[in-house]
């Protein structure tokens, strides 16, 4: 029997591992790992593609992190079925296995919408190390590729094909680039970048089919517009969906993902979530729903770990936060950045824009408070935008100049007097989202704040919300 289960070997996996060994240096742990690898970086995948990143650079924990923390890792088996009432995981080698404590950490699986054709050579996705290497065993014979969907991971996609010299074509269902990130406005700068970098892009439109010759090869994408494309290879990066599969039937409460409360625990009992296969509360919606980012696995991943080993730490909420850069372009975008004017009614927007220099800010207030932000060229704002966020400062005092300027005034405290002016100008080199970019006189202030489920209660040296409770 394992004290400790982990299905799954990605962030979320490796910050519980971290969490539970800090309170519990002896406990035994199992982790599933579907690959056959150490946990590894999967944004640099396509790095490793375009011939810019060697793959070993790829693992970020190497096989001596699961040694020092004594784990035992199953490379190459997965969770399969789960019986949570009786704490019983059943995995892809025929094992079962009974648990104490397990933390289900299965992440999310590439979505393929229903396309005539898809099924056959030629047809890929792209977010593991072996659909990687797959399109890498490809290159030789690819000339023209046709990507599927203009979001994050299709738009790097996009650029490590054209760096390979291949002829690249994005199609993307939606009217902009990064739809779910960028407004028309955002897009029509990224629109330019592609176009100075030689990558074609159909917008508002869909592949329904694959067509493919007499020998099974991929010849073109016919489109719902009824146009078709010559290419050889295609591409699907239409996004990700959360990985609910292997939980199916076992008992717990799943919506788009597995459902946890503020401890990141899930209906059954010792059995908890995180990461990209969990719904989790949204900070900023107010609601539970999927968030699949890095930063928010890592955190849900330290909160859980800790929690199985005894803690009581207490998830506040997260909201999403990306950054992407492509031929030479910056985006950074949290929470709700792509809201359009035609629900201004409901919030405020403020934009900056300089089409000729390729820089674009935009902020959108509800509430008198930040809901959301895109940066597109110039990103240096992020850290701060997104610690204006996590705050729930007000924000009406200076709203006006938040996207103009070089900087902000130089003070920004709801509460006059309660503290001494803060240049945000002079905070150069902020390297860190959040937090890093208040002192903490500011983060302590903000916590006085009343807000949805006891948010910003108290936070260790990791940053991490601490349950500020009789049972601490």
């Amino acid at each position: 029997m394992a004290k400790y289960l982990i299905a799954g070997n990605s962030v979320a996996a490796v910050a519980a591992i971290q969490a539970i060994r800090e309170r519990d240096p002896e406990g035994k742990i199992v982790v599933l790992s579907p690959e056959k690898t150490t946990a590894y970086c999967r944004p640099l995948i396509t790095y490793v593609l375009a011939g810019e990143v060697e793959e070993w650079r790829l693992p970020y924990k190497r096989e001596s992190f699961y040694q020092q923390n004594r784990v035992d890792v199953k490379y190459g088996v997965a969770l399969e079925g789960l019986d949570a009432e009786n704490r019983v995981a059943y995995l892809s080698n025929g094992e079962r296995l009974p648990f104490e404590k397990m933390l289900i950490a299965v992440g999310g699986v590439p979505f393929v919408p229903p396309m005539e054709g898809v099924e056959g050579p030629g047809v890929f996705t792209y977010t593991t190390i072996d659909h990687m290497r797959a399109v890498q065993e490809r290159l030789p014979q690819m000339r023209k590729v046709v990507v599927v969907g203009a979001g994050m991971i299709g738009m790097k996609v996009a650029e490590a094909l054209k760096k390979c010299g291949k002829d690249v074509v994005i199609v993307e269902l939606m009217d902009r680039i990064l739809p779910m990130v960028l407004d028309k406005e955002g897009s029509a700068i990224a629109e330019d970048v592609l176009t100075k970098a030689g990558v074609e892009y159909v917008l508002g439109d869909s592949v329904v089919g694959i067509l493919r010759d007499s020998s099974g090869e991929v010849c073109g994408v016919e489109l719902k517009s009824g146009k078709r494309i010559e290419c050889d290879t295609v591409v699907v990066a239409v996004g990700v969906r959360p990985n609910i599969a292997p939980v199916e039937g076992s008992g717990l409460q799943v919506n788009r993902g597995v459902v946890v409360d503020d401890m990141m625990e899930t209906s059954a009992s010792g059995v908890y979530a995180a990461g990209d296969c969990a719904e989790a509360y949204d900070l900023i919606l107010g609601e539970k729903r999927p968030n699949l980012v890095w930063p928010v696995a890592y955190r849900q991943g330290l909160i859980a770990g800790s929690n199985m080993a005894g803690g009581r730490r207490r998830y506040v909420g997260g909201f999403p936060i990306n950054s992407i850069g492509f031929f030479g372009f910056q985006v950074c975008s949290a929470g709700m950045s792509a809201v359009d004017d035609e629900i201004e009614g409901s919030f405020e927007i403020y934009r900056y824009v300089d089409r000729e220099k390729g820089i674009y800010r935009k902020v959108v207030i509800g509430n008198n408070r930040l809901m959301g932000f895109a940066l597109v060229g110039d990103v240096r704002r992020a850290g701060l935008y997104t610690g204006l966020i996590w705050s729930r400062m007000d924000v009406s005092y200076f709203k006006d100049v938040l996207v103009d300027g070089p900087g902000l005034p130089e003070a920004v405290y709801p509460i006059e007097g309660a503290l001494p002016p803060m240049n945000f100008s002079s905070r150069k080199g902020i390297r860190r989202f959040g937090w890093a970019v208040f002192p903490y006189g500011y983060r302590k202030l903000f916590t006085g704040y009343s807000a949805r489920i006891e948010e910003i209660c108290a936070f260790d040296d990791k940053g991490v919300c601490l349950y500020d409770g009789d049972d601490q």
